[in-house]
C-alpha cells in the first residue's frame, strides 16, 4: 500500500525507499517474538521481489500494560507501519485522486494479473509508467473497502460523479492487493489498456465519470439490459467522510 500511494501520484519503482516502523509488545513472550521475525523477514522478501530498498526505520517494543490489581497484560495489536518515498523526474506530471473530466472520462480498473510479488510489482510499474507518460488525469490506489470506496473518493475530492458497472456484487468492496483506479480521456482508452497489459497488469473498465455529482452502480441483468441498483449524492458522502460516528 505504501508503494502504491507513491505510484498513483506519479512516482518510479525503481527510483523508490522505504521505512520500516514496528510498534509491538514485549518479545519476551515467544509467540510475539515470532511474529516480530516473521513480520522482519516478510519486509526482507518485499523489499528483494520489488528491489526497493529499506533506507532507514525504528522500532517501539514493550507498548502494555500490566494491571497491577488483577495481573492482566493488556498488549497493543502488533503494528507494522511501511512508509515509502520516491523521486519524481518532472512534477508536471503528477497526478492527483480528485476526477477531471466531467463527461468523458473512462475510469479503469488495474489489478495484478496474479498473486505473486512479482505480479504486483509488473502492476506497479506498469502504472507508474502511463503515468509518467502523460495517458492518466487522476489515479487512486484501491485499499480498504475496494474499488467502490476509491471511486467514492475519487468523487468527493472532486465534487463529480461517476456512474461505475461492477461485473458482480462480490466486487464491490473486494480488497484485491495491488489495485489502482484510473482515469484516462475517452480516445487514450485503448493505448492505456494496452501499455498496461504489455507490462503485465490486468484493466477493467468499471465506468464513467459524470457532471451529475452522484455515484451510481449499476448492475447488468442477464440480457445485458442495466438496472440500477444504487445511488449516492456527492454532498451525503461527503458529509458521512467529514462528520462523526453517532454514539
Amino acid at each position: 500500500e505504501a508503494v502504491r500511494n507513491v505510484v498513483a501520484v506519479g512516482a518510479d519503482p525503481g527510483k523508490m525507499a522505504i521505512l520500516d516502523n514496528f510498534c509491538w509488545p514485549s518479545v519476551d513472550d515467544e509467540k510475539t517474538m515470532g511474529t516480530l521475525v516473521r513480520a522482519c523477514e516478510a519486509c526482507r522478501d518485499a523489499a528483494l521481489a520489488y528491489g526497493i530498498p529499506f533506507i532507514s526505520g525504528k522500532d517501539s517494543l514493550h507498548n502494555q500494560f500490566t494491571d497491577s490489581e488483577t495481573g492482566r497484560v493488556i498488549r497493543i495489536p502488533s503494528t507494522l507501519l511501511i512508509s515509502a518515498i520516491g523521486i519524481i523526474d518532472d512534477v508536471r506530471k503528477c497526478v492527483t485522486m480528485d476526477l477531471k473530466d466531467p463527461r468523458e472520462g473512462r475510469l479503469l480498473l488495474v489489478s495484478p494479473s496474479g498473486n505473486s510479488l512479482a505480479e504486483r510489482i509488473a502492476t506497479h510499474r506498469a502504472v507508474s509508467s502511463v503515468i509518467r507518460g502523460g495517458l492518466v488525469r487522476s489515479c487512486h490506489d484501491v485499499s480498504e473497502g475496494g474499488y467502490l470506496t476509491a471511486v467514492a473518493e475519487m468523487c468527493i475530492a472532486s465534487g463529480l460523479g461517476a456512474d461505475v458497472e461492477p461485473a458482480d456484487a462480490d466486487s464491490l468492496f473486494a480488497e484485491v492487493v495491488g489495485q489502482y483506479v484510473i482515469e484516462v480521456e475517452a480516445l487514450a482508452q485503448d493505448d492505456v489498456t494496452s501499455a498496461i497489459t504489455g507490462l503485465g497488469g490486468v484493466v477493467r473498465e468499471l465506468g464513467r465519470t459524470s457532471p451529475d455529482p452522484r455515484l451510481q452502480i449499476a448492475r447488468l441483468q442477464s440480457d445485458r439490459s442495466q438496472t440500477m441498483d444504487l445511488h449516492v449524492f456527492v454532498e451525503d458522502m461527503t458529509k458521512a467522510w467529514r462528520g462523526t460516528l453517532d454514539w
